[in-house]
């Protein structure tokens, strides 16, 4: 009898990836609206900037890093082999443009705008290690 393996995949991880690709779509539509006008006054532009740089550098980088986050968090949950690839592919992304942000924006931002890229850093470096360390569930 051949035995089975049951894949399991990191349920955290994937609602994380769920989360950070709903946040990425979230920011591009809230930058478009800004480059647009739409919410002029209502958020600083630093925080604009921020966010830009830590999610990508533009919207359209954003939006895309969102949509790619979400369906590879779907399909991590589904077991799917391609998830997985996509999925190191978003949080490494993720994690350089965040490491990119921090020292960019060193000097011009607020400390909170740093925390939170600290910890996409962080996020992105943790959850590739932990896919690197979890790929033997596809074999």
């Amino acid at each position: 009898m051949s035995e089975e393996k049951k894949k399991d995949s990191s349920e955290f991880l994937n609602i994380l990836l769920i989360i950070i690709g709903l946040l990425f779509i979230t920011m591009a539509v809230v930058q478009f609206l800004y480059v647009f006008g739409v919410i002029g006054t209502a958020l600083d532009p630093a925080v604009i900037a921020a966010a830009s740089t830590a999610l990508g550098g533009s919207p359209f980088i954003a939006i895309l890093l969102g949509i790619w986050a979400l369906i590879s968090g779907i399909g991590m949950f589904r077991e799917q082999e391609w998830a997985l690839g996509q999925a190191m592919v978003v949080l490494t992304v993720m994690a350089v443009s965040s490491i990119s942000s921090m020292v960019l924006s060193a000097a011009y931002l607020a400390w909170w705008v740093w925390l939170i890229d600290i910890a996409a850093a962080l996020l992105g470096l943790a959850g590739f290690i932990w896919l690197l360390m979890t790929t033997e569930r596809y074999d």
